[in-house]
């Protein structure tokens, strides 16, 4: 496959203080905190879900481990399908698609049905499938002449997969696991926020 760099007269090499300078961008900031938040909640996700199941529907064993499938396989199909589903609509509002879905998913947790939470936690796979893809591709979109910058950026706010889960574990821990759930779901509508504020300024 032969690619074609394109390079901008006004681009200069990327550095740690033009990274970070980015960041005086507001609407840079909202992007890359949505990364920061969204790997948070994606991390959290993994890590509660087993716990979900074990305590409020006592699934444990081999049974536990093809639950906690129903929410990396859908992740999977969905990564492999949003390339085709891309060719169809365009970037910003199948990222709102794909945050509704994915907040509705973790609503449905709380239904406390076992029935209701396994198609809760596939609709969530699915909908973090190609959120991280999709605010990075929008961010450098945008401004293709700082490409490296963001990129560098983006890759960095990755970290948000170290500091969310502690405060899911704090939420569960004083008060509940199905209420910790609350923790990602402040994440996802933070995406939204940062999804109707790239519509405003498209």
């Amino acid at each position: 496959l032969k690619i074609v760099e394109v390079k901008h007269d006004d681009e200069t090499p990327a550095s740690f203080s033009s990274c970070m300078s980015r960041l005086k961008n507001r609407y840079v900031l909202m992007m890359v905190l949505a990364i920061f938040v969204y790997v948070g909640a994606e991390v959290s996700m993994s890590s509660g879900i087993p716990i979900l199941l074990n305590e409020k529907f006592g699934i444990e064993g081999f049974s536990l481990w093809l639950s906690w499938a129903l929410f990396f396989l859908p992740i999977l199909i969905g990564r492999f399908s949003g390339a085709a589903i891309l060719t169809k609509i365009k970037p910003i509002k199948f990222l709102f698609a794909t945050v509704i879905l994915s907040i509705v998913g973790i609503l449905l947790l709380f239904v406390e049905n076992t029935m209701v939470a396994y198609i809760g936690i596939i609709m969530v796979g699915l909908g973090f499938a190609n959120i991280f893809p999709l605010v990075f591709s929008i961010t450098v979109d945008r401004m293709p002449e700082r490409a490296n910058e963001l990129s560098g950026l983006m890759v960095t706010a990755i970290v948000g997969g170290a500091f969310i889960p502690p405060i899911m574990g704090a939420v569960a821990d004083n008060t509940s696991i199905l209420l910790g759930f609350l923790v990602p779901l402040v994440c996802l509508i933070y995406i939204l926020f940062a999804a109707f504020g790239t519509l405003k300024k498209a």
